[in-house]
């Protein structure tokens, strides 16, 4: 059994929507927290190049390992995670970018008999390797969503401030390059 072709397609392209949402954005939406017990989008950019790695790692325990058992996964808890936050968004998106190719690799690749190897999810309890895939797809698309969400935030609370400006995001690089 392995992966269907809309799960890895969904695999090869669901991340990139990133860079949609936050192209318009001030460094100041991107980095700055809008409530202090939520990440921020580089934050949460970081997290989710941080959880491709522990995802492939867990991968691989599943494929060498008999029903290997994962602890829910928790940034605070990671000493790694602190120097993921520390690189650039961009930088971060190119690792996001590597990093889910090296994937969608390592499982387009992966003999068909070890997508039935199983590992034990805290609180998702035991799934086979197409189940993990369906789950990381799952929860990135959740921080996907976090994203998109402090994006608008962003610019309501931008709105509210100054509701006398008119601001046209997408227009803005073209109307600097008319005024040049």
């Amino acid at each position: 059994m392995n992966l269907n072709e809309y799960t890895l397609e969904r695999l090869a392209n669901q991340h990139k929507t990133i860079k949609n949402y936050i192209d318009d954005l001030p460094p100041e939406a991107i980095y700055n927290r809008l409530s202090t017990d939520k990440f921020s989008i580089h934050e949460t950019i970081a997290y989710l190049t941080r959880y491709q790695h522990i995802f492939m790692e867990r991968l691989n325990r599943i494929v060498n390992d008999i029903n290997p058992y994962f602890e829910v996964y928790k940034p605070d808890l990671d000493a790694e995670f602190s120097f993921t936050c520390a690189k650039t968004t961009g930088s971060l998106l190119h690792e996001l970018y590597r990093m889910r190719s090296n994937l969608c690799l390592m499982l387009e690749e992966m003999p068909a008999e070890h997508y039935a190897r199983v590992g034990t999810h805290a609180v998702l309890g035991r799934m086979t390797i197409s189940q993990w895939a369906e789950f990381f797809l799952l929860h990135e698309s959740n921080q996907l969503f976090k994203i998109f969400k402090l994006a608008g935030s962003f610019w309501s609370m931008e709105v509210e401030k100054h509701s006398n400006i008119i601001y046209l995001p997408r227009l803005s690089n073209y109307i600097d390059e008319l005024a040049v």
